[in-house]
């Protein structure tokens, strides 16, 4: 099944390297298909060179997309990451 979530990039610094390791670390550990869409670019979740390459700023909002056997598990470890500002105040 597939899920779809819009979130804003709340991080002061934006989606930065610490932010975007810890992303594709947490979509990683799932068997789902896990995407970012941002314009028309769908990139892939666990790619890390394919995520910094957006160069996400802060306010920035993108789509999250799991698609797979756990994508309704992903979607929310994902979720709490921006959720919780990626552990930084």
């Amino acid at each position: 099944m597939e899920y779809r979530k819009k979130v804003k990039i709340s991080n002061k610094l934006g989606f930065h390297l610490r932010v975007v390791s810890m992303f594709v670390t947490e979509a990683d550990k799932f068997k789902s298909d896990i995407k970012i869409k941002y314009d028309e670019n769908d990139i892939d979740g666990k790619s890390i060179m394919s995520v910094m390459s957006l160069g996400l700023p802060y306010g920035t909002e993108i789509e999250i997309i799991a698609d797979g056997p756990d994508s309704k598990e992903a979607m929310a470890k994902l979720l709490k990451l921006f959720e919780n500002k990626f552990g930084e105040e």
